[in-house]
C-alpha cells in the first residue's frame, strides 16, 4: 500500500485528511522531492503517482475528457454493448463486478439502466469517488442511478439479489501492445500491484456465474479463450467481444 497522501494547499486539507484516513494514512502538504508512490489532492482533483509508471503524467480520472468523455458523448453509437444487453421494456438492474474506470458503467447509465458497480481497489475507489464528485454538476441526473461500492464482487454477491444482469470485465492479459499503448492500463496494473491484488479471472468467473440472474455478460479480447462452454451468443467487435450467458 502507499505511504503518502498529499494536498496542494490548505484549502484541500480537511478533505485530504478525511480521504487519507479512510485508507489508514495521514495527509501532509505537498512535497516536490517525493518520488515514491503517493496520492495528491489539488484543485483539479485527486491524482495517483507511481515512479515506475510509463506515463509521464500522474493518473487522474475525468469523465469529461479522454476516452471516458469521448465514449460517453457517443453512447448511442456503442452498438456492441447495446446488442449484448438486448432489448428491454424497462430499465435493467446491472451489477458491474469490475468497475475499473467506470467507462462501461457510464454507458449503461446513459442507456437508462440502474447500475451497482463494485471496485476492490481502495485507491481506485477513492479516485472514482473524486471523479464522480467533480461530475455531479454536469452529469448529476445520469449518476442518480449509480451505486459505487468498494469491495470484492465475489463476496458482495453473497448478500446481493434482485439484479437482472451481471457484467464482468476482467483485466486483459498483458501484452507488449496494450502495455505500451495505454498509460491508463499501465497505471491500473500498478494499482493492483501496489495493493497486492491477484488477477485470476477464471476463478472469479466461476463464482459470479452462480448468481441467479437473467443474463451474464463477459467482456473478452476478441481472440481470447472463453471462460466456459455454454455461451448463448457472442457479440464480436474488432478487438473485443462480449460472451453472453443466459
Amino acid at each position: 500500500m502507499i505511504r503518502s497522501f498529499f494536498y496542494a494547499s490548505q484549502t484541500h486539507k480537511l478533505i485530504a485528511e478525511e480521504l487519507a484516513s479512510s485508507i489508514g494514512l495521514e495527509a501532509a502538504l505537498s512535497r516536490e522531492d517525493c518520488h515514491e508512490a503517493h496520492l495528491e489532492l489539488s484543485d483539479a482533483g485527486l491524482f495517483f503517482f507511481h515512479p515506475d509508471a510509463r506515463a509521464s503524467n500522474k493518473f487522474h480520472i475525468d469523465f469529461h475528457s479522454g476516452s471516458s468523455g469521448w465514449r460517453l458523448k457517443r453512447a448511442d453509437h456503442e452498438k456492441l454493448i447495446k446488442k449484448a444487453l438486448g432489448k428491454s421494456d424497462k430499465p435493467l438492474r446491472i451489477l458491474d463486478c469490475t468497475a475499473g474506470l467506470l467507462q462501461d458503467t457510464l454507458l449503461f447509465l446513459s442507456l437508462g439502466h440502474q447500475v451497482t458497480a463494485v471496485e476492490q481497489s481502495k485507491l481506485l475507489f477513492l479516485l472514482l469517488q473524486d471523479a464522480l464528485r467533480r461530475s455531479r454538476a454536469s452529469h448529476g441526473s445520469l449518476l442518480e442511478n449509480l451505486t459505487l461500492i468498494q469491495g470484492n464482487a465475489c463476496m458482495f454477491i453473497k448478500e446481493a439479489d434482485n439484479f437482472d444482469v451481471v457484467y464482468f470485465d476482467p483485466m486483459y492479459p498483458t501484452s507488449k501492445k496494450t502495455a505500451l499503448g495505454s498509460g491508463q492500463l499501465d497505471y491500473l496494473a500498478k494499482v493492483l500491484e501496489i495493493e497486492g491484488f491477484r488477477n485470476e479471472p477464471q476463478e472469479d468467473f466461476e463464482v459470479l456465474r452462480l448468481m441467479p440472474v437473467k443474463k451474464m455478460i463477459v467482456k473478452r479480447p476478441i481472440k481470447a479463450k472463453a471462460f466456459a462452454e455454454g455461451i448463448n451468443y457472442k457479440v464480436p467487435g474488432k478487438t473485443t467481444r462480449f460472451d453472453v450467458y443466459i
